[in-house]
């Protein structure tokens, strides 16, 4: 049968229990640690809505980032690839459109003419 002090503690979170218990960490950080707890909470309850907005927005943009890298790099090579046959005038009859069709198939995986 269990004594009535026994019956009064309640079990404390694992957490506490390894790094306060087990490890012997100061008690002191435990009161900052929970009273810091207490106030992220009332500060999550008072800003539900822009704290919404702000991952919202912030998902968005690490969504599209990866889109404008992409096209950013795609240009550069193109811009590059277009300056190199101009320069060694590999096709000279060829028309400005041309060109730029031949830049776009060797920046996807195509190959520039001999």
């Amino acid at each position: 049968m269990k004594s009535n002090s026994e019956k009064n503690q309640t079990k404390l979170p694992w957490w506490i229990e390894l790094l306060f218990v087990q490890i012997g960490l100061p008690d002191s950080w435990l009161a900052k640690f929970l009273k810091k707890k207490k106030e992220t909470a009332n500060f999550v309850n008072n800003n539900k809505k822009y704290i919404a907005y702000s991952a919202l927005l912030i998902s968005g943009i690490l969504y599209i980032y990866p889109i404008v890298r992409y096209t950013s790099s795609s240009a550069s090579c193109i811009d590059k690839t277009i300056k190199y046959l101009k320069i060694n005038n590999l096709n000279k009859t060829q028309s400005e459109l041309d060109i730029n069709s031949i830049a776009v198939g060797y920046c996807h995986g195509g190959s520039l003419p001999k």
